[in-house]
């Protein structure tokens, strides 16, 4: 697939400097046996004489040497001019968008110094509260294992008084 490409590119450029100049008779075989075989390089050729064709009715000159590096030249020019502005209106933006959370800020001061003693309240308040509820879970946790302890031996000890038969009230007393 790659060739055939390489092939077809290789015919079009061959077609074109045909156009310029005369092909050696390799190369006029080459592109013959390709325009029979290549109904697409057919139309292209097609395309490329309606192209010459205007070109020589409109008059169009051939550019001088240099002329396609002024060309790049201008282009390259043009987008540093038009990146430096681009550059200029993002710092332009930035710096209206700074002066207007300034603007903000001086004209909210007091609500926010509000807001913010209405936070540090709300700490001071809160984090003695979660403290003592942590410490208070901890301390629960940490007797818990004693509770289950004391549990298991109250059903022992209930356990071993009804088979010994601690709890038999019928028995009397010598």
């Amino acid at each position: 697939m790659q060739d055939k490409l390489s092939n077809a590119e290789t015919v079009i450029e061959l077609f074109a400097k045909s156009l310029d100049e005369p092909l050696s008779a390799d190369e006029q075989t080459i592109v013959a046996q390709a325009m029979e075989e290549s109904p697409a390089l057919r139309i292209v050729a097609d395309g490329l004489l309606e192209f010459d064709a205007l070109l020589k009715r409109v008059g169009m000159a051939i550019p001088d040497e240099g002329f396609p590096a002024r060309v790049l030249l201008r282009i390259e020019a043009y987008e540093r001019t038009r990146t430096r502005r681009q550059w200029y209106l993002t710092l332009g933006l930035i710096s209206l968008g700074l002066l207007a959370a300034l603007v903000w800020l001086a004209l909210n001061w007091s609500a926010l110094i509000q807001l913010s003693l209405g936070i540090l309240a709300g700490l001071l308040i809160l984090v003695p509260l979660i403290l003592l509820f942590a410490l208070a879970t901890l301390r629960f946790l940490g007797q818990a294992p004693l509770l289950g302890l004391a549990l298991i031996a109250l059903i022992l000890t209930l356990v071993w008084a009804r088979a010994s038969g601690g709890f038999r009230t019928d028995v009397k007393p010598h």
